[in-house]
């Protein structure tokens, strides 16, 4: 039987973390059409799980072990999201997926 250090704010962070993590990896297997054509849904879904987890992270302390892992989930969903859209102009894609 092994006893856990986390406290319930920690544990809470951790979760958030993993979701967040999980979100990017499953998105950031969607082939280039597929993503440009649900890009708004992703989108959507990204902000939500980012808010979440800076909720998580603001509310409580010992945040410090994810931000490793927070960040290069975060560079990883940028550099999909230039690839998906390469040879737009702007990189704003909001408007041309109406």
């Amino acid at each position: 039987m092994s006893i856990s250090c986390q406290t319930k704010s920690e544990k809470r962070i951790e979760i958030a973390t993993n979701d967040y993590i999980h979100f990017v990896d499953s998105v950031t297997e969607y082939k280039k059409e597929e993503a440009q054509k649900n890009w708004k849904t992703i989108e959507k879904d990204f902000e939500k799980k980012l808010n979440t987890l800076n909720l998580r992270i603001d509310s409580s302390e010992g945040a410090s072990e994810f931000e490793g892992k927070i960040d290069s989930a975060t560079d990883k969903f940028e550099i999909y999201r230039k690839a998906v859209f390469k040879g737009y102009a702007d990189p704003d894609i909001n408007h041309y997926l109406d």
